[in-house]
């Protein structure tokens, strides 16, 4: 077999994968008897170094992958399988106590592909203060993704995208916080930034429809059923998509 099939295969049948078979005998595993232990410990530190290079290398069908093992958990922050809220540290950043969690690094990195993913299952819309993640994509230095060889531009490309997607989800984006972070000296990497978000996150009306799209996803994610659920609602397949931020 040559070296292309195999990495064809390798990529298209994540199933297979170690750190996937990891997950699954972790959430299939039966619970211990006494209260307040996990009882993974011996996992525990392998999944979230796994974690940590997935995103690093941004594999998009992993991090979906996931998200689909765990979601059940998400809902609870304090449960050891919720692990799209558990932080870890980055590898350019070694210190213990600078762990960050999945979305943020993603924020950090500007990975757009990655940060839809996350985005469909709900986790921003989770967040207790979004314009964080967005102040992230757009002031954070861009040296943790040169240091991969990502090319300036694309850096600013993916962090457009980054806006559009966010501004999907969001009924509103404090344009006031952005500008109060400038007015200290930091630069955005992108000069025109407010052209990527929508003047009705800020000044207009917003619209009904992405209202409408706020107030089932709202609906959605509070009984776990993102982004699945959307598929079964007995709408156009072209709403389906709109709920699910692909327009």
């Amino acid at each position: 077999m040559s070296k292309s099939s195999k990495l064809c295969r390798k990529t298209s049948c994540p199933r297979s994968n170690i750190f996937c078979n990891l997950i699954d005998k972790i959430v299939k595993r039966p619970s211990l008897q006494f209260l307040g232990q996990w009882g993974y410990h011996c996992y525990e530190p392998r999944i979230y170094r796994t974690l940590a290079k997935i995103l690093r290398k941004g594999n998009p069908d992993f991090v979906e992958l996931l998200l689909k093992k765990t979601k059940d958990y998400v809902q609870d922050r304090s449960c050891n399988l919720a692990l799209i809220w558990r932080t870890f540290t980055p590898v350019y950043c070694p210190s213990p106590l600078s762990g960050i969690t999945p979305l943020l690094y993603v924020a950090q990195t500007r990975q757009s592909n990655i940060l839809k993913i996350l985005l469909q299952y709900g986790i921003l819309e989770r967040e207790k203060k979004p314009i964080n993640i967005i102040i992230t994509i757009l002031l954070y230095p861009s040296r943790v993704r040169i240091m991969v060889d990502h090319e300036f531009v694309d850096i600013q490309e993916d962090a457009k995208t980054c806006l559009v997607l966010c501004s999907r989800v969001l009924s509103a984006i404090s344009i006031r916080e952005i500008e109060t972070q400038l007015s200290l000296g930091r630069r955005p990497i992108i000069s025109n930034w407010l052209d990527y978000i929508p003047s009705t996150r800020y000044k207009d009306p917003c619209e009904l429809l992405h209202l409408c799209r706020i107030t089932i996803r709202a609906q959605l994610l509070t009984n776990n059923m993102l982004p699945n659920g959307i598929f079964s609602l007995l709408i156009p397949v072209r709403l389906q998509n709109y709920l699910n931020l692909e327009s």
